[in-house]
Formats: structure tokens, sequence, C-alpha cells
């Protein structure tokens, strides 16, 4: 008796899965660094840094979710070209987020701002991975 699960195990055992996974770890962590200081919560830079973490954290999230279940894969979307969006734009946020964080002398913001600069670097290579596969995609449909 053979069963077709709708899930997709390896997914999360790939560099991707992987990468979102830490990715949600790191920003979980940050977020807690941020929560945990012994600044207030209304301080700007802090609140920045916990919006950009948890939305990047619910976009991950979403992202995991809709690839390990494979949901998508029926629409009509360009999977790989939406995804080099999200990843950039998240690489992005969180650099500025990162950064101004960085920029007080707090012990607590620091190590937010090293989570930070770590979910940056994976959502950058992923970015860079989906840039890639895009263009090689690109390039075996042309004709001559």
């Amino acid at each position: 008796m053979s069963v077709n699960d709708d899930h997709d195990r390896k997914y999360l055992r790939s560099i991707g899965g992987l990468s979102k996974i830490t990715c949600l770890l790191c920003g979980f962590i940050g977020f807690l660094c941020i929560v945990c200081s012994s600044v207030r919560l209304s301080n700007f830079r802090g609140c920045f840094y916990m919006i950009v973490a948890l939305l990047g954290c619910l976009t991950t999230l979403t992202l995991l979710v809709c690839r390990y279940l494979r949901l998508g894969q029926s629409w009509s979307c360009d999977a790989t070209i939406w995804s080099l969006g999200v990843h950039a734009t998240l690489a992005l946020a969180h650099f500025i987020a990162s950064g101004l964080v960085l920029a007080l002398d707090i012990g607590a913001y620091t190590a937010a701002a090293f989570f930070g600069l770590t979910v940056f670097s994976i959502n950058g290579l992923e970015a860079y991975s989906c840039y890639k596969r895009s263009r090689q995609r690109h390039v075996a449909t042309q004709t001559v």
C-alpha cells in the first residue's frame, strides 16, 4: 500500500529549507534580544528592528510552509522571480535594521544586530541563488 503525502520532507533537509529554518531562528533570537534589553521598547531603533524581525519571520515561515506543503505549484506566477524579490527585500530590511541597532552601544542591541546581519547574509545568498536560477532558465529557453 502506497501513501502519497502532500508535503515534501526532503525540502527541510535541503539547503533552501535549512536556510529558512536558520533565518527563522536568528530572527526570533534577535527579536528576543531587543525585547529583553534594558532599553525601553518605545525606542525607535528597537521598534523598527522588532517590526522587521517579525515581518521577516512571518514571511520566511510562509515561504517555508508553502514550499513544504507544495502550495503554489499550479499557479501561473514565476515563483523564482517572486522569491528573488522577497529575499532581496528581506535582506535590505534586515541590513538597515541591524545597522540602526548597531549604532547604539548596548550589548543586547549588538547581539540583535549580529543575528540580523546573519539573516541578511542568508537572505542575500538566497536572493543570489534565485537570480542565478532565473538567469539559467532564461538562457535555457532562448531560441536563436
